[in-house]
């Protein structure tokens, strides 16, 4: 629980002295020197949202407040729009954050970086971490309702072979949905209406999702099936699979609407 506390000290987005606060109140050009931790998480988001061609992107709030700009709204967002507008290098003693110089015209109102996408899913790593430094080879660590981390497998029954068991909503059931899910040295990740609220943003558009009602990822990296979770809710199905084809370690099953629903890698984590 302190190293949950310590974390969400410095990614907090609402706190101006927490280390995302301060590099949001930089200007074009000035730089940060980061802990590790945000420099790491701010690196998985920049793969995750390359990968998936902006789908998941940690600066929603300045891409939809230029989006709902009437004047704007017409306009497709380009590839540059749809990048991460810091810089992140690393020398032997600095993590340094840099807001890039050239104020591209999204970017008038400043930067807005938020890690609730995938900070939850960082912050579970981090502890796994710890508990395996403490020689702790079996455990189930979960972030409230949406992601779950688990190091080995459930210590006694069937579930010690295959996992810990871990459900998925039944609200979100669907003919071929898996009847029983297993979670060994893996994370299960959500994202859905009820899950994370009825707002969900296309960051490539600026308007409300149109991919899914709901998406569950399993990877061993908790921040990855996080951050991934949230982009497969905007991505369309075709996306997603092909997502899963060139990434074997990802389990998907995204819930199209009220009967059907589509799994990815099925062969990992469930029977």
């Amino acid at each position: 629980f302190d190293e949950i506390n310590r974390i969400e000290g410095l990614f907090s987005r609402f706190n101006p002295c927490s280390e995302i606060g301060q590099i949001n109140n930089l200007e074009p050009g000035q730089s940060l020197n980061v802990g590790i931790e945000v420099f790491e998480c701010l690196e998985t988001a920049a793969q995750i949202q390359r990968e998936t061609n902006g789908a998941f992107d940690i600066n929603i709030g300045s891409l939809l407040k230029y989006r709902w700009n009437t004047v704007r709204r017409s306009r497709k967002m380009s590839s540059e729009t749809m990048q991460l507008p810091v810089d992140l290098s690393r020398s032997s003693r600095n993590f340094t954050v840099r807001v890039r110089k050239e104020r591209d015209e999204y970017l008038a109102d400043g930067v807005e970086l938020d890690l609730g996408g995938i900070g939850k899913g960082y912050a579970l790593d981090k502890i796994a971490d710890i508990l395996t430094d403490w020689s702790i080879d079996r455990a189930l660590i979960h972030g409230g309702t949406s992601t779950a981390l688990a190091i080995g497998a459930a210590p006694a029954g069937d579930s010690e072979k295959k996992g810990w068991p871990v459900g998925i909503a039944r609200g979100w059931a669907c003919p071929n949905a898996p009847k029983e899910f297993y979670l060994k040295d893996r994370a299960l990740s959500g994202s859905g209406t009820e899950v994370k609220g009825k707002h969900v943003f296309d960051p490539r558009t600026g308007s409300p999702a149109k991919g899914h009602m709901a998406a569950w990822v399993s990877h061993p990296s908790a921040a990855i099936a996080d951050a991934l979770s949230t982009a497969f809710m905007v991505m369309n199905t075709e996306e997603v699979k092909n997502y899963c084809d060139h990434n074997p370690k990802v389990w998907a099953q995204v819930i199209i609407d009220a009967e059907t629903c589509r799994i990815f890698n099925k062969e990992i984590t469930s029977t």
